[in-house]
């Protein structure tokens, strides 16, 4: 079942913190969606949280 989560992050080299909304089935399939979509840059995963429907 895909599920909508919210990620925290933050920009290592500015040190300013963001967040995103990303759609898999799990945690680790986030993670790696992220880093898929931000490879371009240099950034920490802060918290990776499940919205509830």
């Amino acid at each position: 079942m895909i599920k909508t989560w919210a990620v925290v992050y933050q920009n290592e080299r500015s040190k300013k913190v963001g967040m995103d909304v990303f759609s898999n089935s799990s945690e680790i399939g986030v993670r790696h969606d992220f880093k898929e979509y931000y490879k371009h840059g240099n950034y920490k995963i802060l918290a990776v949280v499940e919205i509830p429907k």
